[in-house]
């Protein structure tokens, strides 16, 4: 059953165990990237996917467009993954070449617009696990990630809570899909808080739409399909990445004492895999190692896991890690229960 999390260490001992960890790391180096490593892998995922686009909208075989979206999505993962880590300045301090990287990889790449969702990915930090606060636990109508939220459900959403646990994994197919529209709803309706994502949406736009269809000849039927259709593969692979990091983790209390590093060990799960799959995850197989040095790139996280480990065993706190069919299984075990607690009508004490 989902709890809260009770606190354990003091504010001062949970900074100096922070510290510690970070001069260690400062010590060992390696943990860092030069800038000219992201524009290089920027460049290299440009042709990955100005030749996936190319072949996609001149073959004449419909079937051959729609096999070729695989590699599109896993392409425009990698770009939402380096645009991540330019927002959190894991890939330059500077603030202009932070927007810009990160405009080109997420907006202008993947449709989604990087001012507008770095917002919200920088409240997820601050406040991991607060069901009041974290808007990644703001979800659909037809699925609560606690009880909190079910008790809110009525009607038909309660109905269709009970069954999430089966359509869940459905609704994955829409993920990505949310996302993009999500970020580009939100540019919308304040654009003068997001010029730059607005102006840059009108060229990602162009890039994806216009091009193909003004200059290349390609028909609006096909283009749509090549700009929809990688998101139904993109969507169940974002979200087998992104709910393995915190569903089913403890809360927290909105306003309650609790140290950084005990609040983001605490909330989030590292996902234990073999090193290869690293690339497939982005790095953030490493949940609990990003959230307590969100400015490390994430393909160095590898480097961070050791001390990390270290210094929570040493101080007594648990480290999450579970494998990946471990963290699947104790994800869909926590929509199961959820699920059985709207079909008994009450909710668990």
């Amino acid at each position: 059953m989902q709890t809260f999390h009770t606190p354990t260490l003091s504010d001062a001992r949970a900074r100096a165990l922070w510290q510690s960890m970070q001069a260690q790391l400062a010590s060992q180096g390696g943990v860092t990237l030069h800038p000219a490593w992201a524009w290089l892998r920027l460049l290299a995922l440009s042709v990955a996917l100005a030749v996936c686009l190319g072949f996609a909208w001149r073959t004449p075989s419909t079937m051959y467009a729609v096999l070729v979206c695989l590699p599109i999505a896993l392409v425009l993962a990698q770009f939402a993954f380096l645009g991540h880590d330019a927002g959190h300045r894991a890939l330059h301090r500077s603030g202009l070449w932070r927007g810009v990287l990160g405009q080109l990889c997420m907006t202008v790449a993947t449709g989604m617009a990087f001012e507008e969702w770095f917002e919200r990915h920088s409240a997820h930090h601050r406040h991991c696990q607060d069901a009041q606060h974290d808007p990644d636990m703001d979800v659909s109508v037809v699925v609560s990630l606690t009880h909190g939220a079910l008790q809110e459900r009525h009607g038909l959403a309660r109905w269709f809570t009970r069954f999430q646990h089966w359509h869940v994994w459905f609704l994955s197919l829409l993920f990505a899909h949310s996302q993009r529209h999500m970020s580009q709803w939100g540019v919308l309706m304040r654009p003068l808080r997001f010029h730059r994502d607005l102006a840059v949406l009108a060229l990602h736009a162009f890039l994806w739409i216009g091009l193909p269809c003004w200059l290349l000849d390609v028909q609006v039927s096909r283009s749509a399909l090549v700009y929809v259709a990688p998101l139904f593969v993109l969507g169940p692979y974002l979200a087998t990445i992104f709910w393995l990091n915190h569903i089913g983790m403890p809360l927290v209390r909105s306003g309650a004492p609790i140290s950084f590093l005990e609040h983001q060990a605490a909330t989030s799960r590292t996902v234990l895999s073999p090193r290869a799959m690293d690339w497939l995850f982005g790095g953030l197989n490493y949940q609990i190692e990003h959230h307590l040095f969100p400015q490390v790139p994430s393909m160095r996280l590898a480097r961070v896991q050791p001390v990390v480990q270290g210094t929570l065993r040493d101080a007594e706190v648990p480290y999450n890690g579970l494998g990946f069919a471990a963290s699947v299984r104790a994800v869909a075990a926590h929509f199961r229960q959820v699920a059985r607690a709207a079909g008994a009508g009450k909710m668990p004490t």
